[in-house]
């Protein structure tokens, strides 16, 4: 069934339509908090409360976009309000989501471990509306319009608050490039 027809379900009381859509979209919301959080935990709890805040809000879904690209606003703005609740606490979590590396020798893991390491350090290191942008295009491979519609904004605002992005995420990884051959 379509997540417009389990939408419409759902505005009728239809938990278990609700149920679908969860089932549906679980994955890919928790792999966004998670790479938003830097922590599964945390990843998890927000998860859950991103689907709770869907629910309670179902009826106001006025089908304008796709129900994944208002599910994506809501669980990035959801974890950017995390996030600044955190920095302004000075909590900022510092944990990495470090996936599984193919390697061929222990000595290629440990190295694929660290740039991988040193990769979300720099993104985790960005502003919120940064790292949700890097996120959403470059790792969880959303179209340039689908991030649009997420930030409520142009295609061209989308393009250049990438490349905004990505300029910086070059340039930390650059420095800490220089800054770990210099020692």
């Amino acid at each position: 069934m379509e997540d417009a027809d389990l939408v419409r379900l759902c505005q009728n009381g239809d938990t278990a339509a609700f149920e679908q859509l969860f089932y549906k979209h679980q994955e890919r919301v928790y792999s966004t908090a998670l790479r938003m959080m830097s922590n599964q935990e945390d990843a998890q709890d927000l998860t859950q409360e991103i689907f709770v805040k869907a629910y309670q809000n179902i009826r106001k879904f006025n089908f304008r976009s796709a129900f994944s690209t208002w599910l994506y606003r809501l669980a990035v703005n959801m974890c950017i309000d995390e996030l600044r609740k955190r920095k302004s606490a000075n909590t900022m979590p510092l944990e990495e989501a470090i996936s599984q590396a193919d390697a061929n020798t222990p000595e290629d893991y440990a190295i694929s471990r660290d740039t991988e390491r040193q990769v979300w350090n720099a993104i985790n290191s960005l502003k919120e509306k940064e790292r949700a942008i890097i996120i959403l295009r470059d790792i969880e491979g959303l179209s340039y319009k689908e991030i649009a519609e997420v930030f409520r904004c142009s295609l061209g605002r989308v393009k250049s608050r990438l490349h905004e992005a990505r300029q910086k995420l070059k340039t930390i990884l650059e420095t800490e490039t220089e800054l770990w051959t210099e020692s």
